[in-house]
């Protein structure tokens, strides 16, 4: 992803890529931070960047990806 995307995108990018959907994905971290989810919060969280990296954390193992920090100094 580049560096110019926000939140958004990549997280759209990355349901197409697993054909889910948001309001999929609000359900099952929903299930499991065992706390009430909607699409349209999912969305909004999204909209405004003010989602929490534990959130972000979750949705790619929920996905099945990995966040991963590369050193540009070592390319």
């Amino acid at each position: 992803m580049g560096m110019n995307e926000d939140i958004k995108t990549e997280i759209k990018m990355l349901l197409l890529k697993k054909c889910w959907t948001q309001e999929k994905l609000a359900q099952e971290l929903g299930k499991r931070l065992n706390k009430k989810y909607t699409g349209n919060n999912l969305t909004k969280k999204l909209r405004t960047e003010t989602i929490q990296y534990r959130e972000i954390k979750l949705i790619a193992d929920i996905l099945g990806f990995d966040i991963e920090f590369k050193d540009r100094d070592l390319k």
